[in-house]
């Protein structure tokens, strides 16, 4: 059976348009999306932690000023090459999610600074908070606030890109 060329050529645009829709993912809070609010010092993110130790040892070690990768307008410092390396494999794995301010904070519509010893790793994502406070509050309902901080995250970030 013969395909005219309309209705193939019609086939074919559908065919990709699903394609690019199922492969489309939502925007990210770690810093890859172009909409990023970061909390960066002088550009270095973390305060100087290595975001790979926080997944590979489960706490906050210190970065060597050394070893660094800049992406997305943020400077990431690592306690080895191998942890870097690994960064360099998957960097929207190891970013903190809400450009490194405190979950809970974002909650509430607040952007606070993070204490880099206080994370969750949650569903595969680092969260940072600025006291046990907010910790805990996380931990209560960690989906409700991941929920809440992305709708403020994305909000701030808007406002603030049409006040420039």
């Amino acid at each position: 059976m013969k395909m005219h060329p309309f209705r193939l050529w019609l086939t074919l645009m559908l065919g990709f348009g699903l394609a690019a829709a199922a492969m489309a993912q939502p925007p990210t809070t770690s810093g890859g999306s172009g909409q990023a609010l970061l909390n960066l010092e002088n550009t270095v993110a973390l305060h100087g932690y290595d975001p790979v130790a926080y997944f590979a040892d489960n706490e906050a070690v210190r970065g060597n000023k050394r070893i660094l990768e800049r992406l997305g307008g943020a400077t990431y410092y690592f306690a080895s090459r191998g942890s870097r390396y690994e960064f360099l494999r998957d960097a929207p794995r190891y970013q903190p999610q809400f450009g490194g301010y405190c979950a809970a904070s974002l909650a509430m519509g607040r952007l606070e600074d993070i204490n880099p010893h206080l994370f969750v790793i949650y569903d595969g994502k680092l969260y940072l908070f600025n006291n046990p406070q907010a910790e805990a509050i996380f931990m209560r309902d960690p989906r409700r606030v991941v929920y809440e901080a992305r709708q403020h995250y994305f909000k701030i970030a808007s406002d603030r890109r049409s006040t420039y």
